[in-house]
């Protein structure tokens, strides 16, 4: 399973919803039409009536479809998060690990 932003259309009914929310459970969300979820099926889901966009984290910000302020914020954090990450001194070391030192 991948971690996915899932963007649906403005034109969405509940029934086009509830059929991407079973492909794509949310495990995150900021509105009934953005949310992170984990998924597999990435092309299915892609294909399903009433997807604006299912990203993975790879695409530029600007593949983002239109979205309210709140909805923008949010996505563009995922986006962030997923492609600048940063490599700590010491990451994944015990803590008392040269060069570490203790508290």
């Amino acid at each position: 399973m991948s971690e996915l932003l899932v963007i649906l259309s403005h034109t969405a009914t509940r029934d086009d919803r509830e059929a991407i929310v079973k492909l794509a459970p949310p495990t995150q969300s900021i509105s009934d039409r953005v949310w992170i979820a984990q998924a597999t099926e990435l092309p299915q889901l892609r294909a399903a009536k009433g997807i604006a966009a299912a990203l993975t984290g790879t695409e530029p910000a600007t593949a983002l479809p239109a979205l309210n302020d709140s909805e923008t914020l949010f996505a563009q954090a995922w986006l962030a998060n997923r492609t600048q990450k940063k490599r700590r001194i010491g990451e994944g070391l015990d803590w008392d690990t040269p060069p570490m030192t203790p508290p």
